[in-house]
């Protein structure tokens, strides 16, 4: 057993290898603490951190102070002009939010307070305006569609819905003259959702509506007011709410540590500092996280126990997206300095009452990059360290332990992998192509208490939190230190991921070819593209780093010919498979091949971003809501796969993305079919035709 525990923290000692010495890994282990951000976080989540209100001001504030504190360098808070029209790259801004005071009090039949924003700030809908009114409670179920309005007088009235709460605004108080709503609308669902009927989750009205409130209230307080309206007795509420929408301003924090080689660039770290009281994992856990990676980087280079990077790293705390949107378009200067983002949104959360896997987030097809391997090699050292811990085979410290807070962090392994590419935070804007910044995106996901008034610090553990800020740390000193010196270590390593990674494709792609519920020919063509899709997707992932490290293009010439030589194996297995399904032809024909419209060139003329943000969604702005709702791909009218996995927001994400005045529509669709499943070319046409009216592209 001590030969084992040996061999074990040795193992443990090298997993990091290649991208740090043990020595530099060490260093950045024993600085590492999760009691410093778990008590960063309390402080957190005692404001109510709506973006452009005074809590959110003070969060930023205490960001601001600490990142000094910490030693980074040109602190510093911006302030960016909101009023709802102005533009921050093809993004429009939104609007400010002040609140003085809000209650809601059932007064009929019990006399009960069901919500007061001195108290708890979370059930008050973001963007409600002033009211003070007492009036009947009318049940419209959901509350979305015109037919729950149906035989329902509603004006004057407060309804209970639990639809949409934006939609539910614009039909009831917009539509039908209700006075306000009271709901309790669930959002990010998990297979946990309802179990706790004493959740109150958040709400967003539309700022842009001229009146309107909305309280939230727990599914338990919801079903007793349904129970009391289908008794037949009267539900009387009085709400009352000083508040007001308008212009403001939204503040950005950033602070840096220099690198010592100014024109190579910058590596950003980025979270999101917005949120609900109290919004502790979402998102205090990835603010304070990126705020530990930035004191253990600043304390260690500054002592000179790690070198200073070639390449400076800037850490941004701001509202989610649109910060981010406003920043860059600000500051172009910034934006092309750029090199890797590493991006945190939730990380710090119990698994075992969050019922939370950390994830490390790949890129999307559109932007291979190396940045995911740094990140799952330093996963994976911490997940063998973690897992030697909790076998009782190594020490808490080179467990990654955290022993210091007030509560002990737990002792628990690190429940993680890496995933394919999702969407959902600031790491969108960075990965589109206008803007093209890999992100190494930490995420928590599912989390059973996520925008509720849960998500609490008791949810939190201060070891995990540790292990994300080493693993943040880590893998961003990687990126601002890699010179091309480091290549021939690199590059075999890399391309042994890349053929590892090609292989399970190939697994698919077997599958797909050998499906008997698609044609025989479709299924040929689709596998060979898959396959195809990801050797190109690897090549790029080798060629990344030889880009991002300045070296002589070429160096990575065996590496993508053993690739090539692999998929050439798969692409002979995958038409064998085909020949045995009794296909003909030598070669595999795509469907769209006859098609003039899929030799139609796209060229991207949008400033720059995605097309949809945290408040603004560029198409539906542009085109109108009647147009908007006709565009087949986002509104579903796609293969069975795409409406059950409603990946229709990731399909439209990557064809803007692929979109660079070269790759015709058929290349498009074959793109994003390898990534998310075969598409329909016409569904690819019909989206680029209305970002063509809505003047993102134009065609050549």
């Amino acid at each position: 057993m001590i030969c084992f525990i040996l061999v074990l923290s040795g193992f443990s000692a090298v997993a990091q290898q290649p991208f740090l010495p043990t020595q530099q890994w060490t260093a950045l282990r024993d600085e590492s603490s999760g009691a410093a951000p778990y008590e960063n976080l309390r402080y957190l989540t005692g404001l109510h951190r709506v973006p452009a209100t005074a809590d959110f001001d003070r969060a930023a504030q205490f960001m601001l102070q600490r990142a000094r504190e910490y030693g980074l360098t040109d602190v510093h808070g911006e302030q960016f002009p909101i009023d709802g029209t102005r533009q921050y790259g093809l993004m429009r801004s939104y609007l400010s939010w002040t609140v003085e005071e809000a209650r809601l009090w059932e007064v009929r039949p019990q006399h009960l307070v069901l919500g007061d924003w001195k108290t708890d700030p979370i059930r008050l809908a973001d963007y409600s305006h002033s009211a003070d009114v007492e009036t009947g409670l009318v049940d419209v179920g959901d509350g979305a569609s015109e037919s729950d309005y149906a035989g329902k007088d509603v004006r004057g009235k407060i309804v209970l819905a639990d639809g949409v709460l934006a939609r539910v605004q614009e039909l009831a108080i917009a539509e039908h003259g209700a006075a306000g709503i009271v709901s309790d609308m669930p959002n990010q669902t998990t297979a946990w959702s309802g179990m706790d009927p004493t959740l109150v989750r958040w709400g967003h009205l539309d700022a842009r509506q001229a009146s309107g409130f909305a309280f939230m209230v727990s599914r338990q307080t919801a079903e007793a007011l349904r129970e009391s309206l289908r008794s037949g007795a009267p539900v009387i509420l009085n709400a009352h709410v000083k508040a007001s929408v308008g212009p403001g301003q939204w503040t950005v924090v950033t602070g840096t540590i220099h690198g010592f080689d100014t024109a190579a660039g910058e590596i950003i770290y980025s979270c999101h500092l917005d949120h609900e009281r109290p919004g502790a994992n979402d998102n205090g856990s990835g603010c304070v996280t990126i705020l530990e990676s930035a004191r253990l980087l600043a304390r260690l280079i500054d002592e000179g126990k790690l070198p200073r990077p070639k390449r400076t790293m800037r850490f941004i705390w701001g509202p989610e997206v649109e910060g981010t949107m406003a920043f860059l378009a600000t500051h172009p200067e910034i934006r092309q300095r750029l090199r890797v983002n590493v991006h945190m949104d939730m990380v710090g959360g119990d698994p075992f009452k969050n019922k939370s896997v950390f994830h490390v987030t790949s890129t999307p097809w559109s932007l291979p990059s190396f940045v995911t391997d740094v990140g799952s090699v330093f996963l994976d050292a911490i997940r063998t360290a973690a897992g030697g811990y909790a076998d009782g085979e190594t020490s808490a410290e080179a467990g990654i332990v955290e022993t210091r807070a007030g509560e002990q962090g737990t002792r628990n392994e690190f429940i993680a992998d890496v995933t394919p590419y999702e969407g959902g935070s600031d790491h969108d804007d960075y990965d589109s192509s206008t803007i093209a910044v890999p992100s190494l995106y930490l995420r928590d996901w599912p989390d059973v208490y996520i925008h509720t008034d849960h998500d609490s610090l008791t949810q939190i553990d201060a070891t995990k939190l540790r292990r994300a800020a080493l693993l943040g740390a880590a893998a961003g000193y990687v990126y601002a230190s890699m010179d091309a010196q480091q290549l021939p270590r690199l590059l075999p390593f890399l391309t042994a991921r890349c053929e590892e990674r090609l292989a399970q494709v190939y697994g698919r792609a077997q599958t797909l070819v050998e499906d008997p519920q698609l044609d025989a020919a479709a299924a040929w063509y689709e596998a060979r593209n898959l396959v195809n899709q990801a050797l190109r997707r690897e090549k790029e992932v080798l060629r990344s780093l030889v880009e991002f490290t300045g070296a002589a293009a070429g160096v990575d010439v065996d590496g993508a010919k053993a690739l090539s030589d692999q998929a050439g194996t798969f692409n002979t297995w995958i038409d064998a498979a085909a020949k045995r399904r009794g296909t003909k032809g030598t070669a595999a024909s795509a469907p769209w091949a006859s098609s003039a419209d899929a030799r139609r060139v796209p060229v991207r003329i949008g400033e720059f971003g995605p097309l949809t943000y945290q408040n603004d969604n560029v198409l539906l702005a542009r085109l109108g809501k009647d147009r908007y709702l006709k565009i087949k791909l986002i509104n579903s009218e796609a293969t069975p796969m795409l409406a059950v996995r409603d990946q229709s927001g990731l399909y439209a994400y990557e064809i803007t993305n692929y979109v660079n005045g070269m790759r015709t529509v058929g290349e498009i669709r074959d793109a994003v079919s390898a990534e998310y499943g075969p598409l329909p070319m016409s569904l690819v046409l019909d989206y680029l035709d209305a970002c063509a009216e809505a003047g993102v592209i134009q065609w050549r």
